[in-house]
């Protein structure tokens, strides 16, 4: 099972678009990886990041694709603690 495989379905569509769209290349690589490196944990987490700060509405809130963002980065932070890997 890939890393992609293992996020929750209900956030894995989110989880692949943001990479469609800021990272093709991780996409590709957590693809056809089981479990991510810890850089690959780190690349993840900065684009997630950008992704979301371009969903922020009034109050610096997000939107409700910044908060599905949120949650598919939570998920995949959820299944793969950064102090786990290597």
């Amino acid at each position: 099972m890939s890393v992609i495989d293992e996020i929750p379905d209900e956030h894995r569509a989110t989880f692949i678009r943001v990479l469609q769209d800021h990272n093709p290349a991780l996409l590709h690589t957590l693809r056809t990886s089981t479990t991510p490196t810890q850089e690959a944990w780190e690349i993840v987490e900065e684009t997630f990041i950008n992704a979301l700060s371009e969903h922020y509405g009034p109050g610096h809130e997000p939107d409700e694709t910044g908060k599905r963002i949120d949650s598919a980065l939570g998920a995949f932070m959820t299944r793969w603690p950064n102090d786990t890997l290597t």
